[in-house]
């Protein structure tokens, strides 16, 4: 909305200068205070001349056309880009004026001298360290040009002043007095909350402090959190100690009256009945196993892990051992291994587990497995492919979830629990677990350790295959 005073002000170039441009907002406001409050100086100093000197000739109309160029060249931009240019011809015009007046108010010893201190505060603010120190060494050299001729030439005198001492000493009180409202109005609006710059640091100075707040009160939810994390995990703890050894209580006692009732009745019992107590026996035992499941995923990624350089190669070449004496087994390494850090019992526990559930699940005469492990910026991976039955897409979440199968317990005896303990203590450390597999072309199961567990990069030679 235009107004006299957003005019005046220039508001609307002021607004084209970038909001991040700090710097040269603060500029634009220098450069506006100078004109304004220059032309306003400059109609004081033309109306006391005209007023109390006779016959004041050019010299008041010279500094009133100043004016004109001080507003003109302030009115005229139209383009940011050329503001800078303009700060330069404000300057100099300044200057041009304070030289020619001093041939005919003293020379040397003009009052208009007074004047320089404050273009060349305005020259370090508008154009830079660069341009101020320009207008201190032009101002310098005027300094002593005008020394030299006033000491050694009749080019200067006080011909406006008629060699009038009282209204020499007059001149001096007046341009006294408006250089130094200049450099006060100046002095006062650097000081002051319209100062953009200032604005920026106390908003600077408030956003800082209302995030000290926030992160104060985030660290206060955060110890809150942790604190019902302990709690809660204090909980899981119990009750895990209560599935481990109270629910295993009544779960012994029925396995011993199941022994006891076989026992006795062996000889009156018929095979349904027999049969009848198999399935007893045989779902306490399971239940046995599921709660020895269930401790162990509790704590599964809140065990202390304890890292050491682990020999990943060995590990395997136990493991794989173990497994040829159990069932026929044929696996290939496809690599070497490398040397890592890492706690050796998870990392024994997750390769056990993916083993077993790649044989144990196997349809086929001989279960076959390839291992390797690659590589990257970030990780190492591992890799247990079998020739098993495979999985369908829309199973392969599932298997990962505690207590979850994909064939019936009393086909294939199992907790259901492995793969899910594999993926939180892998998950606890950063890692991933997950498993490429179409339906009858077998399995690729991956898991990830972080390379921040890297020690060195070293690799055990192991055998190139197994049988």
């Amino acid at each position: 909305m235009f107004t006299p005073r957003s005019f005046f002000l220039r508001n609307e170039l002021q607004e084209l200068i970038p909001a991040e441009d700090v710097v040269g907002r603060n500029r634009f406001s220098l450069f506006r205070i100078f004109t304004l409050s220059g032309s306003l100086v400059c109609v004081g100093v033309a109306i006391k001349m005209m007023v109390t000197i006779p016959e004041s000739g050019f010299l008041p109309w010279g500094i009133l056309l100043l004016m004109v160029v001080m507003l003109t060249n302030y009115f005229s931009i139209r383009d940011v880009k050329k503001i800078s240019r303009a700060y330069l011809v404000m300057l100099l015009s300044a200057f041009a004026l304070l030289h020619l007046v001093a041939y005919s108010c003293g020379g040397i010893r003009t009052g208009g001298i007074l004047y320089y201190a404050v273009i060349i505060l305005y020259a370090f603010m508008l154009l830079g360290n660069k341009g101020g120190k320009y207008f201190t060494a032009l101002f310098a050299l005027n300094v002593v040009y005008f020394y030299f001729i006033s000491t050694y030439t009749n080019w200067t005198s006080f011909s406006m002043f008629k060699n009038d001492v009282g209204l020499i000493n007059e001149d001096f009180l007046f341009n006294a007095l408006f250089s130094f409202f200049l450099v006060a109005y100046q002095g006062s609006y650097l000081q002051s909350g319209k100062n953009i710059i200032i604005q920026t640091l106390e908003n600077s100075k408030f956003e800082l402090e209302t995030k000290a707040e926030q992160l104060e009160h985030s660290n206060n939810l955060l110890e809150e959190y942790t604190k019902d994390l302990e709690k809660s995990n204090h909980e899981l703890d119990k009750f895990a100690s209560v599935a481990s050894h109270d629910l295993k209580a009544p779960l012994r006692a029925i396995g011993t009256l199941s022994d006891f009732i076989e026992m006795d009745m062996a000889d009156v019992m018929n095979e349904a009945t027999k049969q009848n107590l198999q399935t007893i026996k045989s779902r306490v035992k399971r239940m046995d196993l599921l709660l020895d499941a269930l401790l162990q995923y509790s704590k599964a990624d809140r065990q202390e892990f304890l890292y050491t350089e682990v020999q990943t190669g060995l590990v395997i070449e136990k493991i794989i051992q173990n497994y040829n004496i159990k069932r026929n087994c044929k696996f290939k390494l496809r690599n070497l291994f490398p040397v890592i850090d890492a706690d050796e019992h998870a990392f024994q526990m997750i390769i056990e587990i993916l083993i077993d559930n790649a044989t144990r699940f196997n349809d086929k005469e001989i279960a076959e497995m390839e291992l390797w492990s690659e590589e990257d910026d970030l990780e190492w991976r591992f890799y247990i492919k079998d020739n098993g039955p495979g999985i369908e897409k829309h199973f392969q979440e599932k298997i990962f979830v505690i207590f979850q199968t994909l064939n019936s317990r009393d086909a294939f005896e199992s907790s259901g629990a492995g793969l899910a303990i594999a993926k939180k203590i892998i998950a606890g450390k950063g890692g991933i677990i997950g498993v490429n597999s179409e339906a009858g072309k077998g399995a690729e199961f991956f898991f990830s350790i972080p390379k921040k567990g890297i020690r060195k990069k070293k690799l055990l030679k192991t055998a190139a295959a197994h049988s």
